[in-house]
C-alpha cells in the first residue's frame, strides 16, 4: 500500500502532523518506506492489513499495482510541485537507504525500490537543462522578480537560516545574483562551511542564529530552509513598512510565526504557496506522457513479478530464523544488570540495522532461486 499526504491537499502543518502519527504508527507495518520531504509525506508499505491512522487524517491510500505506481511516480518527481526535480530522487534514495539499515525493508520493497530508482534516473535524464529543477530554483525565481534595485550606498543582502542541503543551495542561489549573503546556523562550523563554498567567499559571512536573526531587518531577502521550529522568524526581527525584505520559508514546519507572516504579507513565500507558482515545465508534454505511461508499466511488471516470486516462503524462513537467532542473544543482554535501558536499546537498533543489510543480498539471490525455501533449510539445518 502506498499512503500520501502531499501539498496539493493538505497544508504544512497538517503534513507535520501526518507525519509524526506516520512515525508511530509504521511499527504496525511488516516493510516501510517513508519519503518526508518539504512538499510530502508518503508511506510505502508491506503489511496484512490497513493500519487505522491513514483515514484518521484524511491522507490518500492506494493500494496494490497503484501503489507500485506511486512509487514510481514520487520517485521520478513527476507528482512534485517542480515537475520532475533534480533534488526528490536523492531524497527518495535516502529514504530507502534509512529504511535498510534500520531493518525496515524486505525482499518486496527492496525489488520495489530497486526498479523506482531506476525509473527516477530515467526521468532525470530527460528533463530540460533550462527549466525550474528544484524548490529552491523555483523560490529564488520569485525572489528575482520581486528584489529592486540595491538601496544607495549599499550592496544588496540576503540571510541564510540553515545549512542543510537546501540551505545550500539557496545561498549559492543567492551568492550567484551578487548579494553578500550572511549564513546562519546552530553550528557555526556547518555556517562556516556552507560560506566557504559560496562564490567569492570573502564577501559573506557566517554567523549564529540568534546573531544572524538580529540582522534580519536589515537584509533585503531572508532565506530559511530548517526541518525543525528551532529558528523562528518573528515580527520584532522585521524592519518596516519599505524596509520589510522578502522572505522565502521553506522550511517544515513553517519557521516564519503568524506574527511575521502578517507583517510580510506579499513578500512572504512560504511551501505552501510556492507549491501554486507557475514554473517553465521540466520536461515536454509528449516526454511527461511517455515517463508516466512507463511508470504504469513498470508497476506492472513488479506485481507481475510479486505474483511469479517462487522465492517468498524461502526468504520468510530465512528472515525468521534469522530474528529468532537476534532475539535469544537480545535477551541475554536485557537480563544483565550492567546496562542501561538505553544501552539496550542502542544495541537492539545496531542488530537490526545489521541484520538488514547481512540480510540484502542473499535476499535477492534466492528471489532468483526456485527452491529457497529447501536451500535455507539446508544451509541453516532448519526442520522444515
Amino acid at each position: 500500500m502506498a499512503v500520501s499526504a502531499t501539498y496539493r491537499d493538505h497544508p504544512t502543518d497538517a503534513r507535520e502532523t501526518f507525519a509524526a502519527a506516520v512515525a508511530e504508527g509504521r511499527r504496525q507495518l511488516h516493510e516501510s518506506v517513508v519519503v518526508h520531504t518539504c512538499h510530502r509525506v508518503e508511506v510505502f508499505a508491506v503489511t496484512d492489513e490497513d493500519p487505522p491512522w491513514p483515514g484518521a487524517f484524511g491522507a490518500t491510500v492506494l493500494r496494490d499495482q497503484d501503489a507500485a505506481e506511486r512509487a514510481f511516480l514520487v520517485a521520478g518527481g513527476l507528482e512534485s510541485a517542480v515537475l520532475a526535480e533534480e533534488q526528490l530522487l536523492g531524497q527518495v534514495k535516502s529514504a530507502y537507504e534509512a529504511a535498510l539499515r534500520a531493518g525496515q525493508t524486505g525482499p518486496i520493497l527492496n525489488e520495489l525500490y530497486r526498479r523506482a530508482i531506476r525509473f527516477g534516473k530515467q526521468v532525470r535524464s530527460e528533463v530540460r537543462p533550462t527549466a525550474d529543477r528544484s524548490l529552491a530554483h523555483r523560490a529564488i525565481g520569485w525572489v528575482d522578480e520581486r528584489l529592486g534595485p540595491a538601496r544607495r550606498g549599499r550592496e544588496r543582502s540576503a540571510l541564510v537560516l540553515g545549512s542543510g542541503e537546501m540551505g545550500r543551495l539557496l545561498a549559492r542561489l543567492l551568492a550567484e545574483r551578487g548579494l553578500c549573503v550572511t549564513v546562519g546556523s546552530r553550528s557555526l562550523e556547518r555556517a562556516g562551511r556552507v560560506m566557504a563554498s559560496l562564490p567569492h567567499p570573502a564577501r559573506h559571512r557566517a554567523a549564529l542564529v540568534d546573531d544572524a536573526l538580529g540582522a534580519a531587518s536589515g537584509m533585503d531577502v531572508v532565506a530559511i530552509a530548517v526541518r525543525s521550529a528551532a529558528m523562528p522568524l518573528e515580527g520584532g526581527h522585521l524592519g518596516t513598512g519599505a524596509e520589510l525584505p522578502l522572505v522565502v520559508d521553506l522550511s517544515a514546519p513553517a519557521a516564519v510565526t503568524p506574527e511575521a507572516e502578517a507583517l510580510l504579507g506579499h513578500r512572504l513565500l512560504d511551501l505552501d504557496r510556492l507549491g501554486k507558482l507557475a514554473s517553465a515545465p521540466s520536461l515536454r508534454p509528449s516526454a511527461e506522457r511517455r515517463l508516466r505511461s512507463a511508470a504504469e508499466a513498470g508497476a506492472a511488471e513488479f506485481m507481475d513479478w510479486w505474483a511469479r516470486r517462487p522465492s517468498r516462503d524461502g526468504v520468510a524462513l530465512l528472515r525468521a530464523h534469522a530474528a529468532q537467532i537476534r532475539e535469544r542473544h537480545l535477551e541475554r543482554i536485557r537480563r544483565r544488570n550492567d546496562m542501561s535501558a538505553e544501552q539496550v536499546a542502542a544495541v537492539e537498533a545496531a542488530t537490526a540495522a545489521m541484520l538488514g543489510e547481512l540480510l540484502h543480498f542473499p535476499t535477492v539471490r534466492l528471489q532468483r532461486e526456485p527452491d529457497a525455501r529447501e536451500v535455507v533449510a539446508r544451509l541453516f539445518g532448519i526442520e522444515s
